[in-house]
This record gives structure tokens, sequence and C-alpha cells, in this order.
């Protein structure tokens, strides 16, 4: 699989500047192209769950000229100054990711614009809620940015619903950046499960970049993982990609603090796993790898699959 469209939801409600790092980051590594898709929730007297404008990078943007369409159609002060202050929002947004673009040598091109070079960058707008939004667009690319609940519970549901709804891999974005997603050690959550292997095909791109690649079990009895790592390590190759295998018990911590404790001590720049092996309701109700990750991976960057 090859990554070429990124979609990076930006909820106009919150700071973002971990998903712009990592979706720029990863551009930069694959040569793709990333969309930043400014959504803000509509007004609660306006409430809709479609997708009110969508402008590119050179124009005035949504609230700009929702701002003067109230003005022209007398609606009320409270109104006005509304639009004007998401206005003001998405302006500042759009410039910080401008800047971000820039020193990364990252054009910023048209939506539109089908002869763009790579990597290569974009900005949109819309209203309305953004996990409707972002759902329904994800299906159109190849990798969505989102980030651990650690930072926003609302990028951790736009994280759930893009693996869940769409099948779509989800980057999940470190507090900081810390590296280029390159020339780095990656490490694979293996747990032999269809979900795993999807993540593992998801990550080929940038597996093939990593300095080393680890493939990583939990279980107390390691004999059950020795066939299937196997396998793994032969499909790696085939993919010209070197790896090394082990199995490492859970002692008193869960599946998810075992494999974010030995992701940190081997200082991984990246860690691939699957998403929701056991049922979601499972997850939720008795907890899970899955869902821990979400709420605690803030140190580096995740790929998760469905």
């Amino acid at each position: 699989m090859s990554i070429k469209r990124i979609l990076a939801p930006l909820p106009g409600s919150v700071t973002h500047a971990g998903e712009i790092d990592i979706a720029l980051a990863a551009a930069k590594a694959l040569s793709a192209h990333v969309e930043a898709l400014f959504i803000i929730q509509p007004p609660p007297t306006t409430y809709s769950t479609t997708t009110r404008g969508r402008m590119g990078m050179g124009d005035g943007g949504y609230w700009a000229r929702e701002a003067v369409a109230m003005q022209a159609n007398h609606f009320t002060e409270e109104r006005i100054r509304f639009a004007e202050e998401q206005g003001r929002i998405a302006r500042e947004a759009r410039e910080k990711f401008a800047h971000a673009c820039a020193a990364r040598d990252i054009p910023i091109v048209a939506t539109s614009d089908e002869h763009r070079p790579l990597p290569s960058a974009s900005w949109s707008e819309a209203e309305g809620l953004y996990l409707d939004i972002t759902v329904r667009r994800a299906a159109a690319f190849d990798m969505i940015v989102a980030a651990s609940a650690a930072v926003t519970e609302s990028l951790k549901d736009i994280a759930e619903q893009s693996l869940l709804q769409t099948r779509r891999p989800v980057l999940l974005a470190p507090s900081r950046m810390e590296n280029n997603l390159g020339n780095t050690t990656m490490m694979i959550a293996w747990d032999e499960s269809p979900e795993c292997w999807h993540a593992v095909s998801a990550a080929i791109p940038f597996l093939q970049l990593a300095k080393s690649v680890q493939v990583i079990s939990v279980d107390r009895d390691a004999r059950r993982r020795s066939a299937s790592q196997a396998e793994i390590l032969a499909y790696l190759r085939c993919h010209s990609i070197g790896a090394t295998a082990r199995v490492i018990a859970p002692h008193l911590r869960s599946v998810g603090d075992t494999l974010l404790a030995a992701a940190e001590e081997e200082d991984v720049g990246l860690l691939v796993m699957g998403a929701y092996s056991h049922s979601r309701l499972r997850e939720m109700l008795l907890g899970g790898a899955t869902r821990h990750i979400l709420k605690n991976a803030i140190a580096r960057p995740v790929l998760l699959a469905h």
C-alpha cells in the first residue's frame, strides 16, 4: 500500500500543532499530499451536520465570508460576533499551518490542483460536526492523522470512527514531534490478528524508511508466538525490510502499558499496531490495548489499523 493522500482534520475548538507536525512529517517522508481540514462547529441556532463551505488557501475562508453575508442579511449582533470570532480563529490557524509548511519546505497548493508537486499541502475549511465531516471524507484518503485522548477527546473520537467506519489507518500524533519518521527505530506490536496484519501492510511505506524494525509480542508463553513471528518476519523480508522479533511478558502491567514501556526503552520513533482485534464493546467494558494506547500515546507516533 502506498500513502499519497493524508487527511488532517483540525477541530476549530482546540490547538493542533501536533497533528500538523506529524502530518507534514509524513508527507515529507513519503512524498505525499496533506489536506488540512479546519472544522468549526456551527452556532446552536443553525445546527447542521452538513458541510457548509470548503475554501482554498488563497481566499478569505468560510467564516470571513459568512460574517459579511450575515451583515448583509441583518443578522443579530450576537451571531455576527460569533462569525467574526470564528473567522479570526480560522485565519490564525491557517497562518500557523502556512508557517509550518514553509518550515518544512512544503508548497501549499489549491485542493483542485491536479498537477501539484509532491510533497505538497492544501488548506480547506468547513462548518459542521467534525466527526461527521471527517468520517465522510476519510474514505478519499490513504491515512488520517488524529491525536490521543490525552490531547483531546474529540480527536480520539475521530481516530476511533475513522478506524471502525472507513477502515483507513490512523496516525496518532504525539504531543511533540521528535523525529521525521525516517531513519529511526520502529516497533510492531504483534498479536497475529487480522487487524495487526492490516496495520503492518499500511505501515510498509514507513517501515521501509526505518533504521531498524522490532516485532514485539506481549505474552507469558513465548512458544505460542514463534510460528506467527516467523511468518511476519518473512513477510517483511519480501518488502526488503529486515526485522528482529522477541516476546515480552506483561508482568504486572497491562498489554498497553507493556507496549508503551517497551517503546520508551527502545526510543521507538513509530509504533505500529492493530486496533480493536477484540470486539469494541469488550474493549470498552473491560479495557484493552487499543483504548489504552488511544488514551496514553502522547510520547511517540502510533499507526493504528483495523
